[in-house]
């Protein structure tokens, strides 16, 4: 079997300051993880919180601790540490080859896509906002062939909304798959280029698109890492 992973992101139109934060990292005993956060400190985006969040769970994860608790001690020292005034809102994916299962850790309620032979599905939060802030959700899917996951940020799921014309997912994604399936980067890449068309090529906050798929066929052990970057 093989992991995919496609990542697609852009700034909010005209800002210097980033709200989303992107890393990826090898587990220590096997896989990967991937991390989406979004930091804000007295209710206003953060970068510092973001950034300061997402080291930390790096570092846990490298030293073997379990997603839940790693993200959960992330989360209670930066409330202490700010008095309460921070946020960071986490949401984590992970291939775990010791329990064999893909891992999904998430603090908030942006929905999350599971697609099976076309069909979607949703991750369901049932805790309250406040519990949740501090106490992560877990799931947890055998690997198997077959499955995609999708995540995608509040700038995303937020796009069009002043025009009165929202960005779909539900839609989006069947328009995608009509025909054949589509590979994790065109998937990604589809996703965010509507959202940017939805805010009129404006992006009012930042977008990302993370794709994530377990196929039957891997290809020689070989591992493959494609970045691109604009600089302005």
């Amino acid at each position: 079997m093989e992991i995919q992973a496609a990542i697609a992101k852009v700034d909010r139109y005209s800002s210097s300051e980033q709200g989303d934060k992107i890393e990826v990292i090898e587990r220590p005993h096997g896989g990967m993880s991937i991390i989406l956060a979004e930091g804000k400190l007295n209710g206003r985006r953060s970068k510092t919180v973001a950034l300061k969040g997402v080291h930390k769970l790096l570092t846990l994860i490298s030293e073997g601790i379990h997603d839940g608790a790693a993200t959960r001690a992330v989360l209670g020292n930066l409330h202490n540490e700010h008095a309460g005034k921070a946020e960071l809102a986490l949401s984590v994916l992970s291939c775990d080859l010791t329990s064999g299962t893909l891992v999904i850790t998430k603090n908030n309620d942006l929905p999350v896509a599971l697609v099976r032979e076309d069909n979607v599905d949703y991750l369901r939060m049932e805790q309250d906002d406040t519990d949740l802030a501090l106490n992560p959700r877990v799931f947890q899917f055998q690997i198997e062939p077959g499955l995609t996951f999708v995540f995608c940020s509040d700038g995303i799921l937020k796009a069009g909304t002043q025009g009165g014309q929202p960005f779909d997912l539900d839609l989006n994604l069947e328009a995608i798959y009509e025909e054949d399936e589509p590979s994790v980067r065109e998937l990604a890449d589809y996703l965010l280029t509507q959202a940017i068309s939805q805010d009129i090529g404006r992006p009012r906050d930042d977008m990302s698109v993370i794709v994530l798929r377990v196929v039957a066929k891997s290809n020689k052990n070989i591992r493959r890492v494609d970045i691109q970057v604009p600089i302005n």
